[in-house]
């Protein structure tokens, strides 16, 4: 209950203020990773009073209006993003564990958004009054994990694994 006063709050307060008017800046880094790797956002805000940015991530075999960076089978809007703080000097960062998330990565490209209000893509109409940012991040498969075998075994290594080898077989015999 206190959240919904809270909400309503809020939302009088936007309509009291006006709409947002500045821009948003987002970064990725790296913007070429390994699925499972930690990406870096970061960004910057030149909008009067925000406290948050809403982000959210678009690509292959996501909702196509978006999805939460923490978990890809929930599709942003309705209540459902994954937000930064925005620091009084208008920075924020987040960063975006893709090894500890509810979903899967496949290898594609992925957009991430920062927007100034809670809305996904299907719902961003007026950009006029809502400022909106991405990037891009391209992840690929993490190499397979190859057992290496040293072949260049030395003769000393040779001789000793064979002389323990033949030194078994005689007890046993």
């Amino acid at each position: 209950m206190h959240l919904a006063r809270a909400l309503i709050a809020l939302l009088c307060l936007m309509l009291f203020l006006g709409p947002a008017t500045g821009a948003i800046s987002i970064d990725a880094q790296p913007g070429t990773s390994y699925i499972g790797e930690r990406v870096h956002i970061s960004g910057t805000s030149d909008i009067p009073n925000i406290i948050a940015v809403y982000l959210f991530v678009t690509g292959p075999g996501l909702n196509r209006a978006g999805a939460t960076l923490e978990n890809l089978h929930l599709p942003a809007g309705s209540g459902y993003f994954t937000s930064a703080y925005v620091h009084p000097d208008g920075r924020f960062e987040y960063e975006w564990n893709t090894g500890f998330i509810v979903g899967h990565l496949i290898p594609g490209t992925y957009r991430i958004y920062a927007v100034s209000v809670p809305l996904n893509l299907d719902r961003l109409t007026d950009t006029d009054e809502i400022s909106v940012s991405y990037t891009d991040v391209t992840f690929s498969r993490p190499p397979s994990p190859e057992i290496g075998i040293p072949w260049e075994v030395s003769g000393a290594s040779l001789a000793l694994a064979a002389a323990l080898l033949a030194a078994k077989r005689r007890r046993h015999s």
